[in-house]
């Protein structure tokens, strides 16, 4: 294509392009995405009818209804004390791989670049982390975190023979077991808890007061965390809240499920919290769900987020760090100058799983 063809041919997708963009998906991925239905998913995530008040966008190169590349676009508001910020999140970068080594990848992040100030990359893929590197400015890996409920499935899978395990995770599971009786749990009699199906304005009132008012976060709305929580066609979470009478003083969204090797897992996947409880409240709900893992059967917790102050105290509830994979990075461009310069800083983010678009693949 020349110049002026290529960006003709840069559109928002419509649902003339949707098997296509199926076709493209399907090639790239090849096996590392579970069985959904994902023309669901897809329609779900972006808007294919131009809609005035959609979230984000599929944005595609298309040559007649075949697609050749797409990028993924999330309208989000940054949010740091009372100052708001506009931003691109960008998620589904990929080229159909007939076209591999063309360098539509690159093209297709620098023409986003070049309408939108500030542009989110969270996390990556074998086939996008050279470029994110090249592109963005990255910043520090995230970290997942992992709290061990039972050790004998974890010992199992490293320790031959297999009777050893039970041998050897006895005596730590007993040890786990006494350090959580005496660990520091009571709900405050004010606190009101309750399983969510919905979210409703409390929560816009409860992010008014939230905790690391100073970082910089996504805003939440109740809009975007039914869409986000409750609507995802190939996720379900559930969402744990705190109320003090009507007031919502601070809310946890976890998911359970099974990882590859067979152990139960609850991922914590978002959280906000009133200033007034901080990381208390947020060790109350965590304590919470892990009370209610260990009655399912559950064999850890895990968490992956960005907010230094979070992550110094972790260990006080039994959780411990694994080492970052490079695939769990953060990368920010922004057009000069740079309107926040924290953006460029890690330690000055508070972000969850809620954040990504993995939804437990």
């Amino acid at each position: 294509m020349a110049p002026d063809e290529l960006r003709a041919s840069f559109v928002p997708a419509q649902m003339c392009h949707l098997p296509s963009i199926v076709d493209v998906r399907r090639r790239s991925i090849s096996g590392r995405e579970p069985d959904w239905d994902v023309e669901r998913y897809l329609q779900w995530r972006y808007d294919f009818e131009g809609r005035p008040d959609s979230r984000g966008r599929l944005m595609v190169v298309a040559w007649k209804d075949k697609v050749l590349g797409m990028i993924g676009t999330e309208i989000i508001r940054l949010v740091r004390r009372t100052e708001t910020l506009h931003a691109l999140s960008l998620m589904d970068i990929m080229v159909d791989p007939e076209l591999d080594g063309a360098g539509l990848g690159a093209w297709l992040n620098m023409a986003i670049f070049a309408e939108n100030p500030v542009v989110i990359e969270i996390g990556a893929n074998p086939n996008s982390l050279g470029l994110i590197t090249r592109l963005y400015h990255r910043l520090p890996n995230r970290k997942e975190y992992i709290a061990p409920l039972a050790l004998k499935k974890h010992l199992a899978k490293r320790v031959h023979p297999n009777a050893w395990a039970s041998v050897l995770a006895a005596p730590i599971d007993a040890a786990l077991k006494l350090w959580r009786a005496i660990t520091p749990y009571r709900i405050p009699s004010s606190w009101s808890l309750r399983d969510l199906t919905r979210f409703g304005p409390a929560v816009e009132a409860l992010f008014d007061r939230r905790w690391a008012v100073n970082e910089i976060m996504y805003e939440r709305s109740s809009q975007y965390l039914n869409w986000r929580l409750f609507e995802n066609p190939r996720a379900k979470y559930s969402v744990l809240a705190a109320f003090e009478a009507s007031d919502m003083v601070a809310y946890i969204a976890y998911q359970v499920g099974h990882r590859s090797d067979g152990m139960k897992v609850v991922r914590l996947v978002d959280w906000l919290i009133d200033k007034r409880y901080g990381f208390k409240g947020l060790s109350l709900l965590v304590q919470e769900i892990i009370r209610r893992a260990l009655a399912d059967g559950a064999d850890l917790i895990s968490m992956t987020p960005l907010h230094a102050r979070t992550e110094r105290s972790l260990w006080r509830l039994g959780f411990v760090s694994r080492p970052a994979s490079e695939f769990t990075t953060l990368g920010v461009h922004c057009s000069e100058p740079v309107v926040w310069p924290s953006l460029l800083d890690g330690s000055a983010w508070y972000l969850t799983e809620a954040n990504t678009d993995l939804d437990g693949i």
